[in-house]
This record gives C-alpha cells, sequence and structure tokens, in this order.
C-alpha cells in the first residue's frame, strides 16, 4: 500500500478547513460585521450576533470551500474515490456541529443545509480534475 491515498485525503481535508479559514478571514475584512458577531459566537457560545445575511454568505462560500477538499484530494490522489473519503471526516464533523452543537442556537434551515450539501460538493471538486491532471 501507497501512503499517496493517505496524503491526498489528508491535504483534502486540510484544504477544506485552510480554505474555511481563509474565506472567512477575507470576508471579515471586507464585512467587519462578521468579526464583532463571530467573537462571542467563537468565545461565549452566544451566535445570537449572527444574522441572517451573514448566515447566507456562509453558505455561498461553502460553494467553493467544498469543492476545494475534492478537487485537492482527486488532484493528488488521481483517484476520483478517495473524495468520497474526504467527505466522511469533513460530514462526521459537520454533522455533529449543526445537528448537535449548534442546533437551537442558529436556524434549523442553515444547520440542515451546512452538512448536507458537503457530499455533493465535494464530490463535484473531484470531477473539476481532468484525467490528464491528475497526478496518478
Amino acid at each position: 500500500m501507497t501512503i499517496k491515498p493517505v496524503l491526498a485525503v489528508f491535504a483534502g481535508f486540510i484544504s477544506w478547513w485552510a480554505a474555511f479559514y481563509g474565506s472567512t478571514a477575507i470576508f471579515a475584512a471586507v464585512w467587519p460585521a462578521l468579526i464583532e458577531a463571530g467573537r462571542p459566537a467563537i468565545q461565549e457560545n452566544d451566535w445570537s450576533h449572527i444574522t441572517t445575511p451573514m448566515l447566507l454568505l456562509l453558505l455561498i462560500m461553502y460553494l467553493w470551500v467544498n469543492p476545494i477538499a475534492g478537487w485537492v484530494t482527486v488532484r493528488i490522489s488521481g483517484n476520483r474515490k478517495l473524495a468520497w473519503i474526504t467527505i466522511i471526516p469533513l460530514f462526521a464533523y459537520a454533522a455533529w456541529a449543526h445537528f448537535y452543537n449548534l442546533w437551537g442556537l442558529l436556524p434549523d434551515w442553515y444547520n440542515l443545509i451546512v452538512p448536507v450539501i458537503i457530499p455533493p460538493l465535494v464530490y463535484a471538486g473531484g470531477l473539476l480534475v481532468k484525467p490528464e491532471k491528475q497526478l496518478a
């Protein structure tokens, strides 16, 4: 067994977090209210300052954050099936966060959408890698 598939999945997982935090930092720099609302959410678990427009912006952000994870995994591994392995920890974390930890603190529609969009978007990111561009 080669280590490349393991590294590809790990890189896909890490790229999701890097894209998430990087995008959030850019949005917060452009929209300072995100910092003001996010600070009590993170520090005190007080999510009441997060507005619907902020949640919609985060959902839009997930439209590129999720595919990045799949793209990185497939680009490194050359195997589209490994995108599904990358999906497992991302979905598991999002399901725990949104179905358990944040349920009742954020709107139900948001808590339902975030985990549900992970599998198709991560896999779609893997489909963006053309066969000749894969590092097989």
